[in-house]
């Protein structure tokens, strides 16, 4: 654990993470916080999207919403980080201990396979939705035997304050209850204190979501962006052919948000235990049953996209907005006890058993530690070879030249104004980082945000999107991302070594004006300003910053 996080304690801003759906979402939380509007219920926030409901931003109800509350933003980002892969260690640690590997000579087994879940590479923004599973399991564990009662109810609370509803929650509440229902049809036994603990998880969650909730039930006219979503447009539908190759992915390598990079147990500890281990009937016919149910998660996963169901719900508002597949983010917890397991099958194989066993630990935590991104960055330099699943994410730029804030302090000392007297824009620069410098943007990310008002900023880009087709169906048919997308661009991000230029930009500066923009910040030199009605400032680089800014006003 040390090895693993101590190079983003030493390195700092330094240190290098996944933009997408993390570093460009982070803000959120940062425009909440300057915002001094963290446990109001109604009113407005206008750092961002114009002027966007509170209820559309993080809850106030919420552990990360705390931190970035009480500490400065990359102290936040790193605090959070650490609590959410500790926590991941004692949690797993605990539940293998007393209830999967209990046996005192496998002690060290548990404390290996702690590790290894912990050195995943969990989307921290996340908090606990995934990172938290084992804890949480371990104390509705303790709840169904009950034992430990008072700790237990404290695990469940933290939990529902350090995690996600949406994302995790109503799928970890599911499948609870369905375990509960199916140990009473079996035995027909009262557990008052296991349904008491899933309803406490579940009225947890009602006052730590209470802005989730409001907007969907009591925001009156409120209608979210999310409801123009559609996924076949999107291209989401797969036939026959590609519902299996969905499965056949998702169970062999997961999902990148629930990601897991268990393909070394699945390939080989899984075929050794099963091979070598037969005669431990109990651990044998666990994995066996915790194989068929990562499987069947699988399979829920692939059918999720497959055309028949897509075609039956795509008027059902209901199925369009929320993701039911996810109760694939169950699979990280499931892979690494299947691991324990096998762990635990293999130790006790005569005379090999344990150096087997050391070894699988050993290629396990070398491939998460590969795919650390410091690890990683270290490894391609010495020797040009790289274990990283999910390459793609990782675009090696740091903390610190992500944000480049004395960048973003030149342009703000230029304009010479207080920045919420006037709104700005950008061009191939992720408004996170704008809005993470203190500027207010028509532009942003969000989840949910009205869709009154993505109708209102469309118009400032309707003549690009009408010349390329990606970025129409993306900002029309998703919409969750409102930048101004220029049909030029094959992908939204401009780095000052791209060299680029927009040379027929068509931008509605009319539309742009009536929303209260003033400004654009452009990492692409645009051409033909003037035909935009734009004119142009200034320009501003800095040595070290992947970002070049050209700063244009509107006429």
């Amino acid at each position: 654990m040390i090895a693993y996080l101590a190079p983003f304690v030493i390195l700092r801003q330094n240190a290098h993470f996944t933009i997408n759906d993390n570093l460009d979402w982070i803000t959120a939380w940062t425009v909440l916080a300057n915002s001094g509007k963290t446990f109001n219920l109604t009113g407005t926030v206008g750092q961002m999207l114009g002027e966007v409901p509170r209820s559309c931003l993080p809850s106030g109800f919420n552990i990360i919403t705390w931190l970035y509350l009480v500490l400065p933003p990359f102290r936040a980002y790193l605090v959070n980080l650490l609590l959410v892969h500790s926590t991941a260690f004692i949690g797993m640690y605990l539940l293998l201990r007393h209830y999967c590997l209990t046996d005192q000579r496998q002690s060290w087994l548990a404390w290996a396979g702690a590790a290894a879940f912990a050195t995943i590479p969990f989307y921290t923004v996340y908090g606990l939705s995934i990172a938290g599973q084992p804890l949480l399991f371990y104390a509705m564990t303790n709840l169904f035997h009950d034992k430990k009662v008072i700790v237990s109810v404290i695990i469940i609370i933290t939990f529902a304050l350090y995690s996600s509803l949406p994302l995790a929650g109503v799928f970890i509440l599911a499948a609870l209850g369905l375990a509960a229902l199916y140990d009473y049809w079996q035995h027909r036994q009262n557990r008052p204190q296991f349904w008491g603990g899933i309803a406490l998880l579940a009225a947890a969650y009602c006052i730590t979501e209470l802005w989730l909730i409001y907007n969907a039930f009591f925001s009156a006219g409120f209608v979210s962006s999310r409801e123009e979503i559609n996924r076949i447009s999107l291209g989401q539908a797969r036939d026959w052919a590609g519902v299996q190759a969905l499965i056949t992915e998702n169970f062999t390598n997961g999902q990148y948000h629930a990601v897991s990079l268990h393909k070394y147990i699945l390939f080989i500890a899984v075929p050794l235990a099963l091979a070598l281990g037969w005669r431990q009937k109990r651990e044998f016919k666990q994995i066996v049953l915790l194989l068929t149910l990562t499987l069947c998660l699988s399979i829920l996963y692939g059918l999720r996209y497959s055309e028949f169901f897509m075609s039956a719900v795509a008027g059902i508002s209901f199925f369009n907005t929320f993701q039911i597949q996810r109760f694939h983010w169950l699979h990280p917890l499931i892979w690494y006890i299947i691991f324990a397991l096998c762990l635990s099958v293999i130790a006790n194989i005569r005379y090999i058993g344990r150096l087997l066993a050391t070894l699988l630990i050993g290629l396990q935590l070398g491939f998460l530690f590969g795919n650390h991104s410091e690890y990683n960055l270290v490894i391609q330099k010495q020797t040009g070879f790289s274990v990283m699943e999910n390459a793609w994410l990782y675009e090696n730029v740091s903390y610190g030249e992500f944000f480049s804030d004395s960048l973003l302090k030149k342009v703000d000392n230029y304009i010479g104004r207080p920045k919420q007297e006037y709104r700005i824009a950008s061009i191939g620069l992720y408004p996170a980082i704008t809005q993470y410098n203190g500027f207010y943007t028509l532009d942003g990310r969000l989840n949910i945000y009205p869709l009154a008002y993505k109708h209102a900023f469309r118009q400032i880009i309707a003549k690009e999107l009408a010349k390329n087709p990606f970025w129409q169906s993306y900002f029309d048919d998703w919409g969750i991302t409102c930048y101004i997308f220029p049909a030029e661009l094959e992908y939204y991000q401009v780095r000052k070594s791209y060299q680029l230029k927009l040379n027929h930009l068509e931008l509605d500066i009319e539309a742009f004006k009536k929303l209260g923009g003033q400004y654009i910040l452009s990492a692409a030199e645009i051409t033909n300003y003037e035909e935009n009605q734009l004119e142009f400032l200034q320009r501003f680089t800095e040595a070290w910053s992947p970002w070049e800014i050209y700063l244009y006003r509107a006429r």
